[in-house]
């Protein structure tokens, strides 16, 4: 009895065995033919993706660069306005008056030199200043730059002097180079060149207060009022900025 008990267990377990040996091998192979069809594309397939890839990267990346160079540009006039009211201040501190304009003599670049250096060059960080046709153009140290001259003008008043702002350096040299002369809300583009006033205000002559007046003046021939418009709006490019 005990070696027929044997004998069913024995054959017992090498029939559980083999039903293990044969059907597990078919299992795998089963579910690697599967996942080799689910993961597997064609050549068509792929060049369609990329072609579509391609497609959405072509019509979004404008955007994008342009969103992009909005907010560089945005951020610099801020940062410049900033850097030149404090200087401003420091200057007028420093005299003891706002009235320090005296030796700025209109349309004369060693004047304008001279009177940099003695005033807002002491606190304005500058890479470089240069001198033009009719004023001086400074570098700074992010790449922008500026553009600073007088037209006319009492001699201890901050009347007719100017101050032009460039994102990037090299488009105010070209405007001084250029001989580009007159006030700032007239010469600047409000896209590459930005009016201000001498304290570093941008230009708020004859404005009444609303967003209205500068979107026409921006849109126009007074373009140096974008500056103003940018300042409004929270230092920010908005999407209906007119200038851009």
């Amino acid at each position: 009895m005990i070696n027929r008990d044997k004998r069913e267990a024995t054959c017992h377990v090498e029939l559980v065995s083999s039903r293990v040996d044969f059907s597990l091998p078919e299992k795998l192979d089963c579910h690697a033919s599967l996942a080799m069809t689910k993961t597997a594309f064609t050549l068509a397939e792929v060049l369609i993706t990329l072609g579509i890839i391609g497609i959405v990267a072509v019509m979004t990346l404008p955007a994008l660069i342009t969103k992009h160079q909005k907010k560089v540009v945005a951020t610099r006039v801020k940062q410049f306005a900033s850097v030149w009211q404090q200087a401003y201040r420091q200057v007028e501190y420093e005299q003891g008056t706002d009235l320090f304009w005296g030796t700025l003599v209109a349309k004369d670049p060693e004047s304008t030199f001279d009177f940099y250096n003695e005033t807002y060059g002491k606190y304005v960080r500058t890479m470089k200043v240069e001198k033009s046709q009719y004023g001086i153009t400074g570098a700074l140290q992010n790449g922008s730059g500026f553009y600073f001259y007088r037209t006319a003008g009492q001699p201890d008043l901050s009347g007719c002097i100017y101050l032009i702002f460039c994102p990037y350096y090299k488009d105010c040299k070209q405007l001084a180079d250029n001989g580009q002369f007159g006030d700032s809300e007239t010469i600047s583009d409000g896209k590459k060149t930005f009016g201000f006033w001498a304290n570093g205000a941008p230009p708020t002559y004859s404005w009444n207060g609303t967003r209205e007046w500068l979107m026409q003046r921006c849109s126009t021939w007074q373009k140096g009022f974008c500056t103003t418009l940018i300042r409004y709006d929270g230092w920010e490019i908005k999407d209906d900025y007119p200038a851009w």
